[in-house]
């Protein structure tokens, strides 16, 4: 089955983002992207790589904001990394600002017993 996350912009700006889809278990292989836009306040659950290759090496973001641009860029260099674990284990991705940064984070949901 390919990737599925659900990617939150808890920030009042469009966010543009771009994931890095990783090709097989090393993060220096890639294989393709997925674009997408998220707008101020939307959660939007994105499908990504292929069966095979459902883990992601990193992504890129760009927004404006009262007049300032800001980027930012992400990957994965290592296997089981803090940030590997953070895109790959994880359901929901969160992209919050702070100050003058873009902060990702992630949660899975609540388990049903």
């Amino acid at each position: 089955m390919a990737g599925v996350k659900t990617f939150v912009n808890l920030s009042q700006a469009v966010l543009q983002i771009t994931l890095f889809v990783r090709q097989g278990a090393d993060p220096v292989n890639q294989d393709g992207t997925a674009t997408f836009t998220l707008n101020p306040e939307e959660s939007l659950l994105v499908q990504y790589g292929s069966d095979l290759n459902p883990f992601l090496n990193g992504f890129t973001l760009f927004a404006i904001l009262n007049g300032d641009l800001y980027s930012k860029v992400q990957f994965v260099t290592v296997r089981d990394s803090e940030f590997d674990k953070l895109l790959n284990y994880h359901e929901f991705i969160f992209f919050s600002k702070i100050i003058t940064d873009y902060v990702v984070s992630a949660a899975n949901p609540p388990v049903q017993l």
